[in-house]
């Protein structure tokens, strides 16, 4: 028996590109639903923001009211932008439709384009109608509040935690001594107030 055998004959067919289905193109309302995900995470990070903002620079308590305006204007801005590139696909699909030839560059479209163009803009059109709908919906605009202030309390928290867990194993025992004789200092005077307090509530008979 040879040390080397003759390996087996794969049968190597010829390359047939009319083998290989084609990608279906992305239906309207799969890239619809698509583009809506993404304004909904747009938006909650919008009023996540604002919520923080907020809280560390003023001393406005939670209003879930104002923080459905602040979502309804995010929510209305996207449309607007969704507007803006309707108009702006409707320009190039004019242009596109009097072009022949090779496109030169990414956006130098042609009338090989216009079908392209004409599902970005009924795309454009669906979105912007649909983020209008959002903005007025009150169950909608409620349920991005909780989420944001989900996110916010969150973020929030992990940022305290991190503090804390950094001053708790940070500097040397002779100033973590100092910061304890601070803390009992403090309860200290409290508890002394307190009974102050007390003693001078007059007596009801």
């Amino acid at each position: 028996m040879g040390i080397f055998r003759r390996g087996r004959r794969v049968d190597m067919r010829p390359f047939d590109a009319a083998a290989i289905e084609s990608p279906r193109p992305t239906t309207l309302e799969h890239a619809l639903e698509e583009g809506l995900l993404i304004a909904d995470y747009a938006v909650r990070m919008a009023v996540r923001n604002r919520m923080m903002t907020e809280l560390l620079t003023t001393d406005r308590a939670f209003d879930a009211e104002h923080y459905r305006e602040v979502a309804a204007e995010a929510v209305l801005r996207l449309a607007e932008e969704a507007d803006a590139s309707e108009a702006r696909i409707v320009r190039e699909q004019a242009w596109a439709e009097v072009q022949d030839g090779r496109a030169e560059h990414t956006h130098d479209y042609r009338t090989a384009d216009s079908l392209n163009l004409r599902r970005r803009e009924a795309l454009a059109k669906a979105t912007a109608r649909a983020l209008r709908s959002r903005a007025a919906d009150p169950d909608y605009l409620a349920d991005i509040v909780e989420h944001s202030r989900q996110d916010a309390w969150r973020e929030l928290s992990s940022v305290v935690e991190e503090t804390v867990r950094v001053q708790s194993v940070g500097g040397d025992e002779r100033g973590r001594q100092q910061r304890m004789d601070a803390l009992r200092s403090d309860i200290e005077a409290l508890r002394k107030s307190r009974t102050a307090r007390k003693r001078r509530r007059p007596a009801h008979g």
